[in-house]
C-alpha cells in the first residue's frame, strides 16, 4: 500500500485573524487540538485548510464575490495586512513517506491558483475532510434525500453511475412526455376543421371521404366519388381527368402559357400607392442596359479627352516621386537638364500643381473606363436573355399577311440579333402590342374563372390534395407516437436493469459504510442507541437517486426520519458518525480530518465520549481540531496520546499580530532585538515577566484571588508576583538576593517601576525610561529567574494535592523545589549570563 500524505506544517500569515506568521509544526506530533473562546481566531486555522484545497480560491461561506450577505475573497486577508506590508498567504508542507513537498497560496489578487502539492494531497480526499459543527444538523434535517444521495455517491466514487441513472431517468421522462403529447395531432385536427368547413372535427377517414364526396365532387358531378383516400383511387383519377378536360375546354392552359411568354418579354407594373411604374422582362432589361452603356460610352469619351496625354502615364507617375510634397525636388529637369526656373511651369509648386491635375484626370478616366466595361458586360447579358426568350413568344402568335404582330416581332428579332454590329432596333411598337396583349389575356382569364365560379374541378383537386397531405401528416404523427411509446417501454426495461445493478452496487457500499458509522454513533451515544440505517428507495421506485437516513424509534415508529425523534446531540452524532466513517473508509491516501467546534450541542458526558471515540476509532488519522469548549479540551488532553497530539490554547487576540497562544511567549532574543534596533523593550519585558510568573504560579499551584467575571482568567503581574511571594513565605523559602537590589526582588516585580516607565505615559518631563535602565533591570530579572531552576536544569514544576512543596515536572527527576545556597546562586547566575536563558 502506498504511503499516505499528511500535513507536515501549516503557516498562516496575513490570513484572516493572523497578521504575523504563525506556524503549526506537525512533524513530530501530527495531531493538534486548539482551545480558544469565541472570537479569538481558532476557526481561521480550519479556514486556512479549506482555502488551501479550494478549487475556487475562496471559502464556501465567503463566496467568489462580495454580494448579498457574502463577503467575498477580500475577507481572506487580514484587514491590517496591506498597511503592515504583510503578504497574505497560507504556507504548507506535506510529507508522503519520506518525501516532502512545500508550497504556498496567496490570499490576495484576482488569480489565486491552488498549489500542485495541495492538488496532489486533495486527490486523496474522496470525502471532504473538514467537518464544521454548524453544518452537521443541516446534513440530517435540511439536506434533501437527493442531495444526501449525491454527497454519499461522491464519497463512494460512484458519480459516473449516478450520471447514468440521472440521464436514463431524464430520457425516460422526455420520451414519455413526447409519447403522451397530442400537440401535433391537435394541430392537424385544427387544420382539418378549417379545410372541411368544420364538418369533420377529428381525423376519421370515413368522415373525410364522406365530406369529399358530398361537398367537393357532388356539386360538380354526383357520379364521381372516392372510395379511399388514395391517389390511385379511381374516383381521384377521374377528378384529375376532369381537371385536364376543364383546362382544355376553356383554353385556360394555353392562355396562361401565352401570358407567361409575354411577361418574360415585357411587363409594366404600377404601384398601388401611386408611385412610379416598374418595368420588367427581357426587352425592358435590354433597353435599360443600352441606356447605361450609352451613358458610360459618353463619360469615357469625355474623360479620355481630359486625359489626352494618357500615353505619358508612366512619366507622370515617375515625376510624382521626384516632385512630391515630401520629396526634395531637383534643380533641373532630369530628362532635358533644363533649370526648373526656365521651364514652362517656372517653379516647383507649379510643377506639383500640374502633376496633381494630370494625375486626377488619369484617375477619372480609369473610373470611367471601368464603368464602361461593366456596362458592356451587362448589355451583352441582357441581349443574350432577350434573344433566348423571343422565339417562345413568336410561336404563340398566329400567322399574318406580313404586316401583323407576328411579322413585326420576327423583324424585331432579326434586328436584335445584329447587335452590337449595328444599332439596336426600336421596341416601342413591340412593347405597345405586348402591353395590349397582356391586358387582353388577363381580362380573358379572369372572365373564364368568373364563369367557372367556386366549384371547379381544379379547385376540387386542390382541396382533395390538401386532405391527402393531412392524411400523411396524421399517419406520421400516429406512427411517431407509437414509436415513442415502444421506445419508452424499452427504456423502462433497460433502465430497470441498469438501475437495479447500480442500486445493488450502491447498497452494498452503503452497507459497508453503515457498520462503521453505527460503531462511531454508538461510541458517542452509548451502546443502547438505536442504529441508523442508510436506505435507498424500493426497487420499483423510478427515482433511485435518493438516500434516506432512518431509524426504528419504536414498535409503532418504524423507519422514521431521525430529525423528528432524536435530540440535538443525537442528530449531530448521526451526521458526525457518517462523515467520520466515510473519511476513515475512503480517505486512505490522505487521512486528515479537520474538526471545527463539533461539540456545540453535547453535554459533558457526551463530550468525553467523543474524546474516547477519537482515541479509539481514528487511530492513524491526522486530526486538526479547534474548540471553544474548555471542558472538552481538557477531556482530550486526558484521553489522547501525548505521543501524537499537541495541545495549545489561544489566550488573547493581539491586534498588532493576531492570536496569541499559551506557548507563544516573549523570548530573550526578541527583547535583545528591540534594543539592537534602538527601541524600548519595556512592553516585551513586562509581558515576559507576566508569562514567567504565570508559569511558576501554575506549576507551584499557588492560591490567587477569584477575579471578576469579565476578567475571570486575566491576572496582573502584581497579583501573580504577590501570590508567589506569599506561597514561598508560607513554605519558609527565601530567594537569594539579586545583586544591587536591597529588597526581596519579588517586591520589585510587584511594582515593575522600570517597565512602567517605558510602557506607560509619564506626566513629568524626562519621565520616560532609558534602554540602559531596561537592560540593567532585565539582567536582574534573569538572575532572579535562574534561581528557580531545578538541579536537573529544567524550569517546570508541578504540585500534586498530596504535596505541600512543588517538585520538578519531569517524571525522571521530581526533585523537590529548593533555592540554592547564595554562593551557588551567584555562580549559576554568572554561568547563565553567557547566553540567553530559555523562557519556558
Amino acid at each position: 500500500m502506498a504511503d499516505p500524505t499528511l500535513l507536515h506544517s501549516l503557516t498562516l500569515e496575513g490570513f484572516r485573524a493572523y497578521l504575523q506568521p504563525k506556524t503549526f509544526d506537525l512533524s513530530k506530533k501530527p495531531c493538534v487540538a486548539i482551545f480558544a473562546p469565541n472570537g479569538l481566531g481558532k476557526s481561521s486555522v480550519i479556514d486556512a485548510l479549506e482555502y488551501l484545497f479550494s478549487e475556487q480560491g475562496t471559502l464556501e461561506r465567503l463566496g467568489q464575490r462580495a454580494r448579498d450577505n457574502r463577503a467575498g475573497p477580500a475577507a481572506l486577508m487580514h484587514n491590517d495586512a496591506q498597511e503592515s506590508g504583510v503578504e497574505p498567504k497560507v504556507k504548507f508542507t506535506t510529507i508522503t513517506g519520506k518525501t516532502k513537498a512545500e508550497g504556498s497560496r496567496s490570499a490576495v489578487g484576482r488569480s489565486r491558483p491552488i498549489h500542485p502539492a495541495a492538488t496532489a494531497m486533495k486527490a486523496g480526499f474522496v470525502v471532504p475532510p473538514i467537518i464544521r459543527g454548524y453544518a452537521l444538523r443541516s446534513f440530517v434535517e435540511a439536506h434533501s434525500p437527493e442531495d444526501r444521495y449525491k454527497d454519499v455517491a461522491d464519497w463512494l466514487q460512484l458519480s459516473p453511475l449516478v450520471d447514468v441513472q440521472r440521464n436514463l431517468r431524464l430520457l425516460r421522462r422526455d420520451v414519455k412526455a413526447a409519447a403522451e403529447s397530442s400537440e401535433e395531432q391537435d394541430r392537424i385536427a385544427k387544420l382539418l376543421r378549417t379545410k372541411t368547413d368544420q364538418a369533420v372535427q377529428a381525423w376519421d377517414e370515413d368522415a373525410v371521404l364522406a365530406f369529399i364526396n358530398a361537398s367537393v365532387t357532388a356539386p360538380l358531378d354526383p357520379e364521381v366519388t372516392l372510395t379511399a383516400l388514395d391517389s390511385e383511387d379511381e374516383g381521384y383519377l377521374e377528378v384529375v381527368k376532369r381537371v385536364e378536360a376543364e383546362e382544355n375546354r376553356f383554353g385556360l392552359t394555353g392562355l396562361k402559357q401565352i401570358r407567361n411568354s409575354v411577361i418574360a418579354l415585357w411587363r409594366k407594373t404600377v404601384a398601388e400607392d401611386g408611385g412610379g411604374a416598374e418595368l420588367s422582362g427581357a426587352i425592358a432589361a435590354f433597353n435599360e442596359a443600352l441606356i447605361v452603356l450609352a451613358d458610360a460610352n459618353s463619360t469615357e469619351v469625355d474623360e479620355r479627352d481630359k486625359a489626352a496625354d494618357i500615353v505619358f502615364r508612366s512619366v507622370w507617375k515617375e515625376a510624382e516621386k521626384l516632385f512630391g510634397d515630401d520629396a526634395t525636388a531637383p534643380d533641373a529637369c532630369p530628362v532635358c537638364a533644363t533649370a526648373i526656373g526656365d521651364t514652362a511651369a517656372g517653379s516647383v509648386p507649379e510643377i506639383r500643381d500640374l502633376l496633381r491635375n494630370h494625375l486626377e484626370d488619369l484617375q477619372s478616366y480609369d473610373r470611367a473606363k471601368t464603368a464602361l466595361d461593366v456596362a458592356k458586360t451587362a448589355a451583352v447579358r441582357a441581349h443574350q436573355q432577350l434573344v433566348a426568350r423571343l422565339p417562345a413568344m413568336i410561336e404563340h402568335l398566329p400567322d399574318d399577311d406580313g404586316t401583323g404582330p407576328k411579322s413585326a416581332l420576327i423583324g424585331y428579332q432579326a434586328d436584335v440579333a445584329k447587335w452590337p454590329a449595328s444599332d439596336a432596333p426600336e421596341s416601342a411598337t413591340i412593347v405597345a402590342d405586348l402591353e395590349s396583349r397582356l391586358a387582353d389575356l388577363d381580362q380573358e382569364i379572369a372572365d373564364i374563372e368568373a364563369k367557372q365560379g367556386e366549384h371547379t374541378w381544379a379547385n376540387a383537386e386542390a382541396r382533395i390534395d390538401r386532405l391527402f397531405e393531412l392524411q400523411k401528416e396524421m399517419a406520421q404523427a400516429i406512427r411517431t407516437t407509437e414509436e415513442l411509446s415502444a421506445l419508452h417501454e424499452a427504456l423502462i426495461a433497460q433502465a430497470t436493469l441498469v438501475a437495479g445493478k447500480i442500486r445493488d452496487k450502491v447498497q452494498s457500499l452503503l452497507d459497508k459504510l453503515q457498520a462503521p458509522m453505527n460503531d462511531i454513533y454508538q461510541e458517542i451515544q452509548g451502546g443502547s442507541a438505536k442504529p441508523i440505517r442508510l436506505e435507498l428507495p424500493p426497487e420499483d421506485d423510478s427515482n433511485q437517486q435518493r438516500m434516506h437516513l432512518v431509524i426504528d424509534f419504536a414498535k409503532n415508529r418504524q423507519s422514521v426520519a431521525p430529525g423528528g425523534y432524536l435530540s440535538d446531540s443525537q442528530i449531530h452524532s448521526v451526521a458526525l458518525a457518517l462523515r467520520l466513517a466515510a473519511i476513515k473508509q475512503f480517505n486512505i491516501a490522505a487521512p486528515m480530518i479537520a474538526l471545527d467546534d463539533i461539540v456545540t450541542s453535547y453535554d459533558a458526558d457526551h463530550r468525553r465520549a467523543i474524546g474516547a471515540m477519537l482515541a479509539k476509532m481514528l487511530i492513524g488519522s491526522q486530526i486538526i481540531l479547534v474548540t471553544h469548549d474548555e471542558r472538552f479540551f481538557n477531556h482530550l488532553k486526558d484521553q489522547l496520546s501525548e505521543k501524537d497530539w499537541q495541545f495549545t490554547r489561544i489566550i488573547r487576540l493581539d491586534p498588532a499580530s493576531g492570536p496569541q497562544f499559551a506557548d507563544h511567549r516573549v523570548s530573550d532574543e526578541m527583547i535583545a532585538d528591540r534594543w539592537a534596533e534602538g527601541k524600548s523593550a519595556a512592553n516585551e519585558m513586562r509581558q515576559a515577566e507576566e508569562e514567567w510568573l504565570l508559569g511558576i504560579a501554575r506549576g507551584f499551584g499557588v492560591n490567587v484571588r477569584i477575579r471578576q467575571l469579565e476578567k475571570a482568567y486575566s491576572y496582573e503581574r502584581s497579583e501573580l508576583a504577590g501570590a508567589i511571594g506569599g506561597f514561598l513565605s508560607d513554605l519558609k523559602l527565601t530567594p537569594p538576593d539579586v545583586p544591587g537590589v536591597n529588597n526581596r526582588f519579588i517586591n520589585s516585580l510587584i511594582k515593575g517601576e522600570i517597565e512602567n516607565f517605558g510602557s506607560h505615559f509619564q506626566d513629568g518631563p524626562y519621565g520616560d525610561g532609558s534602554i540602559g535602565d531596561e537592560q540593567t533591570r532585565w539582567d536582574e530579572f534573569k538572575f532572579f529567574r535562574k534561581q528557580f531552576e531545578c538541579v536537573c536544569g529544567r524550569t517546570k514544576y508541578k504540585r500534586p494535592f498530596s504535596l505541600s512543596k512543588p517538585v520538578c515536572a519531569h517524571d525522571k527527576c521530581e526533585t523537590q523545589f529548593a533555592f540554592r545556597a547564595p554562593a551557588e546562586a551567584v555562580d549559576a547566575a554568572s554561568m547563565g549570563a553567557a547566553g540567553p536563558i530559555a523562557n519556558e
